[in-house]
């Protein structure tokens, strides 16, 4: 080996162990301000350790998504915050459509360069969001792979756990015709839709820092709106009243989710029954997209339904409306199956 070739690294081909280490160091406070007596300390382990109890016949619930293309939004605006926030209520939202109680997550950042303090950032908006809803953030992986990712891109992924007993499980096959579907509001666009929503931008020339069509921030700020979490107000309800079904509305929109929640049944929904934020009209308007694909592509305004007999819609509304949450009728469980749109009655 000569000088004119020094021998190869691992730092020289791009991957650097400090910034790792680095930015292990500046997210272990965020991560462990989440954990209660539940988690086992093993902090040379491979794993998390989450002692389950107080079940007698427990089902375990997991899932794992993605915030997709939204985290080039958050490059473009500088901020990464929200992003952590985001992937955390999306899993634990979908753990909570099926019966269960969010209890872990872990989390997964890669980027072609890692930048520490973004890293610590995004983690730190996921501690957030996980102390707030009584889940504990056990583990994650920090990859640096260049050639893979380019430069600083990132790619953000979350898996969550939960348990329910199994006569708490929801899967919709209790559903009926006449059943009441109850609408809880999304916040925004959540964690769908992004590649649309960045092109519309993009095609009218617009930059994240202007303030367009009918909004009242930036279009990077409701661009960055967090995914909403429905735990704490679904948890409420389902202690007052039965809910036969639930679906957690994503990529797909309500035509691609709902029916998921209703057991073979159909839906027919409401135009005009519950608000819409103002950012679906900014994209429909600059890139004239044309309804149903607003609908199939976005949630437009409904992060999360929720199916319970006609005798208990009234009730079930006044408790999620207490629980800080302005949920509306939005339409009735039919014969038949998909999601039809239709006049207010």
């Amino acid at each position: 080996m000569t000088e004119n070739n020094p021998p190869s690294s691992y730092e020289a081909a791009g991957v650097s162990i400090e910034r790792g280490d680095e930015a292990t160091d500046l997210m272990r406070a965020s991560v462990e301000a989440t954990h209660g007596p539940e988690v086992i300390p093993n902090p040379r382990g491979f794993a998390g350790l989450y002692a389950l109890s107080g079940l007698r016949e427990p089902v375990l619930a997991s899932t794992i998504d993605g915030v997709g293309t939204k985290v080039l939004v958050a490059g473009s605006v500088g901020r990464y915050d929200t992003l952590g926030a985001d992937i955390v209520n999306h899993c634990a939202n979908d753990v909570l459509a099926s019966g269960a109680t969010p209890l872990v997550f872990v989390d997964y950042v890669a980027s072609g360069r890692l930048d520490p303090a973004t890293v610590a950032e995004v983690v730190r908006g996921a501690a957030e969001a996980c102390e707030a809803l009584g889940i504990s953030l056990v583990g994650g992986e920090t990859a640096e792979m260049p050639g893979l990712y380019a430069g600083s891109d990132l790619d953000i992924v979350g898996a969550c756990m939960g348990a329910c007993e199994r006569g708490d499980v929801v899967t919709g096959e209790g559903v009926t015709a006449g059943d009441v579907v109850i609408g809880l509001p999304s916040s925004g666009l959540h964690t769908n839709g992004y590649t649309l929503a960045r092109k519309v931008v993009e095609d009218a020339g617009l930059s994240y820092e202007d303030v367009a069509g009918g909004l009242s921030k930036t279009v990077g700020e409701a661009y960055l709106e967090p995914h909403r979490a429905y735990v704490r107000e679904v948890s409420a309800l389902r202690r007052s009243v039965r809910v036969r079904g639930m679906a957690h509305i994503t990529g797909g929109g309500l035509p691609g989710n709902l029916p998921r929640a209703l057991g073979g049944k159909g839906a027919r929904l409401y135009e005009g029954a519950w608000e819409e934020p103002a950012v679906f009209g900014l994209i429909r308007n600059l890139g004239d997209v044309p309804e149903d694909e607003m609908r199939r592509v976005f949630n437009v305004g409904v992060g999360f339904c929720v199916v319970v007999k006609a005798e208990d819609a009234e009730m079930a509304i006044g408790v999620l409306r207490d629980a800080g949450c302005e949920a509306k009728r939005i339409g009735e469980v039919v014969e038949g199956g998909g999601v039809e749109f239709a006049p207010g009655p």
